[in-house]
């Protein structure tokens, strides 16, 4: 685990705090009479159930809590300068904060990989360059050591999110061939990729050097989630509380997992199997 000079209680109270976010995400829900969130963007597109949108990544999360490691993984940052990992901290902050608000001044299918590309990838990379003072450059993702180990988490959330019973049905329509292969490809660079690499490589592990582990998987989570501002739909309460209750709990379990292993790759490929449409035909047989 990353070792940090954050005391003991305010290590309890923020955690507490953001596990409070999601607790009240899920209550608001119930109370309001939304059994369903919305999981994707794409007009037609099914909703899940509270179930579904929980039991893959709690599912996932406690077999990665049983399964160690097994081999020490790598630790991340260590020995950079504590007040360089904290500036480039505030700036990885400030795009993933950027990004759903740049969504909603400027919305459209065209603007948005360009935009995420541009704050979530141009902008880090920039600010790792300028915020360097001369030093050696960052290694917050390591190669990975840890292989085996991450499968079990893996296969329970593929198996509960994509071929049981919980698995949204594909009613969406779906484009030709030939746009749907394109569009793919743009999602798996720009969604599965670019994502991953930027709030769980980048951004979630300064925070754990800075702040710990479970402060830094709840912050980077709940930013992940308020960049589906373009889910949004209806009354705002209940549309927050959705993104909270899908894409920040997948968030958790992606945080949780990337905390645990280190293997990006592992993320990664779950990520490609929530938005890879060609998965969904295949399991149900489209």
């Amino acid at each position: 685990m990353v070792r940090t000079d954050v005391p003991r209680t305010s290590y309890a109270v923020v955690t507490a705090a953001g596990l409070a976010v999601f607790l009240l995400a899920y209550l608001w829900l119930a109370v309001t009479g939304n059994a369903e969130v919305t999981a994707s963007a794409d007009p037609g597109a099914a909703k899940a159930s509270l179930w579904a949108a929980a039991l893959p990544a709690l599912a996932a999360m406690a077999l990665a809590r049983l399964v160690p490691p097994g081999r020490a993984v790598p630790g991340p940052l260590a020995g950079l300068p504590r007040r360089r990992v904290a500036r480039e901290s505030r700036a990885l902050v400030a795009a993933a904060v950027a990004f759903p608000i740049v969504i909603i001044i400027q919305p459209g299918d065209l603007w948005y990989p360009l935009i995420k590309v541009l704050l979530l990838l141009a902008v880090p990379l920039a600010a790792f360059r300028l915020l360097r003072d001369g030093g050696p450059a960052a290694r917050a993702i390591p190669a990975p050591v840890v292989w085996l180990a991450p499968l079990p988490a893996m296969a329970a959330w593929f198996l509960l999110a994509k071929v049981s019973p919980l698995a949204p049905p594909l009613t969406q329509e779906l484009p030709d061939p030939v746009t749907l292969a394109v569009i793919s490809l743009i999602t798996l660079l720009t969604a599965s990729v670019l994502e991953e690499i930027f709030y769980r490589g980048w951004l979630q592990t300064r925070l754990e050097t800075l702040y710990g582990r479970w402060p830094a998987i709840l912050a980077s989570s709940l930013l992940f989630a308020a960049m589906h501002v373009s889910h949004l739909e209806g009354d705002l309460g209940p549309g927050l509380a959705s993104m909270v209750a899908f894409q920040g709990v997948f968030g958790l379990m992606q945080g949780y997992l990337w905390s645990r292993y280190r293997n990006i790759w592992a993320v990664i490929a779950i990520h490609v199997a929530v938005n890879l449409v060609y998965i969904d035909m295949l399991f149900q047989g489209s």
